[in-house]
């Protein structure tokens, strides 16, 4: 029998951020297969370790809008090249230029891809009072909302077909002024109702 290897702190810490931040495909058995960890070790390490930053979903990243882009248009900004998964972290980290294929990455200027289950994208057919956007997120009911509809408002957007949430409150927009895949961004906002 194969002793036990032993991980440092640091490294596990690693390990727990990224599974809880940008967590692959596979998810935490595909990092387990990627360190050579026994099934459910890290499980085991989040639960121990557990996030010590504002963890995934505490709040949210919104932009919202109107597009005159097609409904596959505007998914195709959330694609990524077919080739990302086959890198190693490695020469994903040694890249100089952009290799996640990822037009929302290469925007918000993004190393490795988004993580896809921090990512919400809303679309309507036809444009909706912003409210009614803003229901279909994962923000709570009330003041938070309030919140956001009360950015939109401050910048002029009553209707929206168009909008998408990143829920990763560690993650800084790069010029928030500017537009991504169209939208405005609107700033980032407690998910939950304060009180």
């Amino acid at each position: 029998m194969h002793a036990e290897r032993s991980y440092s702190e640091e490294f596990r810490r690693a390990l727990v951020r990224e599974a809880l931040t940008r967590t692959p495909t596979g998810g935490f058995p595909e990092l387990e297969r990627r360190e050579g960890l026994k099934p459910g070790t890290l499980f085991d390490w989040v639960e121990e370790l557990g996030p010590t930053w504002e963890a995934p979903f505490s709040s949210l990243h919104f932009w919202i809008g109107r597009t005159e882009q097609t409904e596959g248009e505007f998914w195709r900004y959330f694609d990524h090249a077919e080739s990302y998964w086959d890198l190693e972290v490695e020469e994903v980290e040694a890249a100089e230029q952009d290799v996640t294929g990822c037009g929302f990455c290469i925007d918000t200027e993004m190393k490795f891809l988004y993580d896809e289950d921090l990512l919400q994208v809303i679309w309507f057919d036809d444009p909706v009072p912003v409210r009614t956007a803003i229901d279909e997120s994962t923000i709570d009911s009330g003041a938070a909302t309030d919140a956001v509809v009360a950015a939109c408002e401050a910048r002029g957007i009553t209707t929206a077909n168009a909008a998408f949430v990143y829920a990763d409150p560690s993650f800084v927009v790069p010029d928030a002024a500017r537009l991504f895949n169209g939208l405005p961004y609107l700033g980032k906002f407690g998910a939950k109702s304060a009180g």
